[in-house]
């Protein structure tokens, strides 16, 4: 089908995105805020608006004053990080390697082997300690959760999901000469990276959302500010063009996260310990 749109009928796209979806969806993460109401989104949509207007540009550092930066701030928030890690007991490993990228790109990332990548941009982009360490517990916080195994369960789950809905498909439209069976496999392939896709996306806004709580949290335990900490939300919500989140969105958009992050601060102070827990945020959820 090379130099072809492969095209899906209506029927088909549903049974592949319902499967997927619904595999996928039976995992759940165990931090996460309680629901943002509306009124709440859209207050953080004004001020994310507001913080547009006078957002400045990135600091004019070199590669050595960055490097040093990150370093330092990681020193500080590495003890707190463990310790929501043990605390959590999801990742075995508590231990992570940080590395420092020259690129320019507004980014930082959690990758395989506990370790995080954070780029010169986003360190740039920081006015405070307290919003550069935001970003450190942010990707530790995948680390903790274990996220990256959990996305690579979502991914084959969605492609098996994908696959026996193609299967099931076939035999229910009585699929049996060459050129039919051909044809399903090729979709049935196209219909599995899709159903991967999928699988790895449903996931990603709640793991977003608990890389953020569990941040709060290493960030509330390591003594930093987390009104200004959130500053960082704001920049990254000015980045965003979305008022809400798209089903294949790999992040919350601006307002719920921001929402979401204003709940968890209040959780975080009213613990006061700087470690999830559990019966609190229940006992939120349940109001």
């Amino acid at each position: 089908m090379s130099g072809q749109t492969r095209v899906f009928a209506s029927g088909v796209l549903s049974s592949v995105l319902l499967a997927a979806g619904i595999v996928a969806g039976c995992s759940a993460v165990e931090h996460r805020p309680p629901e943002s109401s509306e009124a709440e989104k859209r207050s953080a949509q004004a001020e994310i608006a507001a913080y547009s207007k006078s957002l400045s540009g990135q600091r004019a550092l070199t590669r050595d004053e960055a490097r040093d930066h990150l370093s330092a701030v990681y020193s500080h928030v590495e003890p707190s990080a463990v310790d929501v890690c043990r605390h959590v007991d999801e990742n075995p490993v508590c231990a992570w390697v940080v590395h420092y990228s020259e690129e320019l790109a507004f980014n930082a990332v959690a990758v395989d082997g506990n370790q995080v990548v954070v780029f010169h941009g986003i360190i740039a982009a920081t006015e405070s300690d307290d919003e550069l360490a935001f970003i450190l517990a942010h990707e530790l916080g995948h680390h903790i959760a274990d996220h990256l195994d959990e996305a690579r369960g979502s991914r084959n789950a969605g492609m098996l999901a994908a696959a026996a809905a193609m299967a099931a498909l076939g035999r229910s439209t009585g699929c049996s000469t060459t050129a039919c069976l051909e044809g399903l496999q090729q979709a049935s392939q196209a219909s599995m990276q899709l159903g991967a896709e999928i699988g790895q996306r449903v996931f990603s806004v709640e793991q977003e959302e608990e890389a953020d709580f569990l941040a709060a949290h290493i960030l509330h335990r390591a003594g930093y500010d987390l009104d200004v900490a959130r500053e960082m939300l704001l920049k990254i919500g000015t980045k965003s063009d979305k008022g809400e989140s798209s089903f294949l969105s790999t992040h919350p958009s601006g307002p719920e996260r921001l929402a979401g992050f204003d709940k968890t601060i209040a959780l975080v102070r009213e613990d006061g310990d700087g470690l999830p827990g559990e019966e609190l945020l229940a006992q939120d959820r349940s109001q």
